[in-house]
């Protein structure tokens, strides 16, 4: 008990005092804190958690991953760029890729962007979405267009709907641009 009382008044008062805020004690020596990590007292060297990271040496703080960016990685010198498909929500977490319906054209998205009305992307991870084409409809942006059945058509790219051709009128088949009267197919 006496020697533990001794080296606590010994040893622990200087350790506390004897190196500064952005280094950390190592044996008796005071040492500067690494790149990854930080030492906020003086004594303790501790990494930086996912989410943050530390490119500088000597530092009492680590530093928050900005936006768009992320670590998984106990003691990170720098965040990674959310890659184009995905989405960095999470600067802790890996990115996660874009559901179906869904792109990301960009790097460092915190969220994946709709498709627009008559746009599609079926995949997960998609960088774009594709414009339906004539002769189709793409209702859920989701899903593979859908073609337009025999007495239906489309001749505009982006439709989320086919068109029903008028009275006397039909198509020649499924995925038409426009309809033809219904004499064309006595002749």
């Amino acid at each position: 008990m006496f020697a533990l009382i001794v080296f606590s008044l010994l040893f622990l008062p200087s350790l506390q005092s004897s190196c500064l805020p952005g280094e950390y004690t190592s044996s008796t020596k005071c040492l500067r804190c690494p790149t990854g990590s930080y030492c906020p007292d003086g004594i303790q060297r501790i990494l930086c958690k996912p989410g943050t990271y530390n490119a500088l040496y000597g530092q009492e703080k680590c530093r928050i991953c900005r936006s768009g960016t992320y670590t998984i990685q106990n003691g990170s010198q720098n965040c990674n760029k959310c890659p184009l498909g995905r989405s960095c929500s999470d600067s802790a977490k890996l990115p996660v890729l874009c559901p179906p319906g869904t792109y990301a054209d960009l790097y460092e998205q915190t969220e994946c962007r709709s498709c627009p009305i008559g746009y599609y992307s079926y995949q997960s991870g998609s960088t774009y979405c594709n414009k339906c084409p004539t002769g189709y409809m793409c209702k859920d942006p989701t899903k593979l267009p859908e073609v337009c059945p025999v007495g239906f058509y489309n001749g505009l790219y982006a439709q989320t709907n086919c068109r029903k051709c008028s009275t006397n009128s039909t198509t020649l088949g499924t995925g038409k641009l426009e309809c033809v009267p219904d004499t064309a197919i006595i002749s």
